[in-house]
């Protein structure tokens, strides 16, 4: 009884001797699934931030040309007359108004986490295209 025993014990000590070994020479099936996941998610963390980043450039570049545009239609206004310099200096209050506002909004997104920019990126975009609509509308009163 005592060798089977024996037997038994040295049986289970070679096995959990060659589990040792061989967990540091192969990964089990889980181990290796959790590695390919972490590295996705490593790799998707990546590409939303090159996303965002490209997205913050994009967007500025298109608020600073309309910022260039917007002053070309300030300086057109002194060939307008009296009532129409009124009128126009409204707008273009107006059209600085919707200016800031975008800013701010874009401001959000820089400030966001690579998880949470996206929701603030829908109002970037509807305040941007708000303002290029109210420019292309005073540009085209404008001629």
């Amino acid at each position: 009884m005592k060798m089977k025993l024996n037997a038994v014990v040295l049986g289970l000590a070679c096995v959990v001797a060659a589990n040792a070994a061989g967990r540091g020479a192969q990964p089990t099936p889980g181990e290796k699934i959790k590695d390919e996941v972490d590295q996705t998610v490593d790799d998707v963390e990546a590409y939303v931030s090159d996303k965002k980043a490209d997205y913050e450039k994009r967007t500025k570049a298109g608020l600073d040309d309309l910022d260039v545009k917007i002053d070309q239609l300030d300086r057109k206004m002194s060939g307008l007359s009296k009532e129409g310099k009124k009128k126009a200096k409204a707008r273009l209050k107006e059209l600085k108004k919707k200016r800031k506002a975008a800013g701010k909004k874009l401001n959000k997104v820089k400030a966001a986490s690579e998880k949470e920019w996206a929701r603030f990126k829908a109002g970037v975009d509807d305040a941007v295209n708000d303002l290029k609509k109210a420019y292309e509308d005073f540009k085209a009163d404008m001629k």
